[in-house]
């Protein structure tokens, strides 16, 4: 027994010699780069380059500031451009009225019978005037055409607008019998618009030209003895400045113009002779 201890002791004391002469592993060593050692170097031995690099992190806070703006833009406004300058308007054109509007409303429309435009004018409106326009048509007939007009001023601060509807009795060709105002249908319109002096600036009969005319219905048809004129499917339009204060506007119903024709046709053409001789020759019986 004695001799096993020995051994055992002899073990124990090799095993704990060779521990104590074990080496343990080497602690791992972080290289540092050269760029960051050289940047660091740079910046102690040279104070200017460190400024600069200060100049170039402030100038990349205020881009970052701006676009934070830019972007505080955008959800306020729907558009992240700032710029003024390349804000463009579109420039919508209208088309032009069918008959007489104030502020951009109908008060009397190609067709609409005398009394009812009366109804609706303002309450300076004089009294109706009524005449005949003779008309040689072909052959040697004389048509009495018959016609009527109002007229009425409309005074606001910076105009003096006088205005003339003029009405037409297109039955009345057909017979002598359709006389009453209720016959009477607008078919033309002339305004004359006279500009107060206004100071500084004085507005002038080219800038009504331009602005509420050239810019709101685009380029004109043709321009012909001083007048700008505008046409489309409905309405015939002419403007001219007749001074520097003065504007002209004429106006006339198209489809109107159509009609009479139509029925100067169905009345005066050989044809509408003919059957007119026919519908008298009905009334007599042999």
């Amino acid at each position: 027994m004695i001799k096993i201890k020995a051994i055992l002791i002899v073990i124990l004391s090799i095993f704990i010699v060779s521990c104590s002469f074990r080496k343990g592993p080497e602690p791992e060593i972080t290289p540092v780069l050269d760029e960051q050692l050289s940047y660091a170097d740079s910046i102690e031995s040279n104070p200017d380059q460190s400024k600069n690099s200060e100049s170039r992190s402030d100038s990349r806070l205020n881009n970052r500031v701006i676009e934070d703006r830019k972007n505080i833009f955008s959800r306020a406004f729907g558009s992240t451009d700032i710029d003024r300058r390349n804000v463009r308007t579109s420039v919508s054109l209208e088309p032009l009225p069918e008959g007489w509007t104030v502020d951009r409303h109908p008060v009397a429309k190609w067709e609409m019978s005398l009394p009812n435009v009366m109804s609706n004018v303002l309450d300076s409106a004089q009294s109706v005037e009524y005449w005949e326009e003779i008309i040689d048509l072909p052959g040697g007939y004389k048509l009495p055409l018959k016609r009527s007009k109002v007229f009425f001023q409309i005074i606001t601060r910076l105009t003096i607008e006088n205005i003339e509807l003029r009405f037409v009795n297109i039955n009345h060709v057909y017979s002598s019998t359709n006389h009453e105002p209720s016959h009477y249908v607008m078919n033309g319109i002339v305004r004359t618009i006279e500009l107060k002096p206004t100071g500084f600036p004085q507005l002038t009969a080219n800038d009504i030209v331009k602005y509420k005319f050239l810019m709101t219905y685009g380029t004109p048809k043709e321009f012909k003895d001083g007048f700008h004129h505008y046409q489309n499917d409905k309405t015939d339009l002419k403007v001219r400045e007749l001074d520097k204060s003065h504007v002209q506007i004429q106006m006339n119903s198209l489809a109107l113009d159509e009609k009479l024709r139509v029925a100067i046709d169905d009345m005066y053409s050989p044809e509408g002779i003919e059957y007119q001789k026919k519908l008298l020759l009905r009334a007599i019986d042999f």
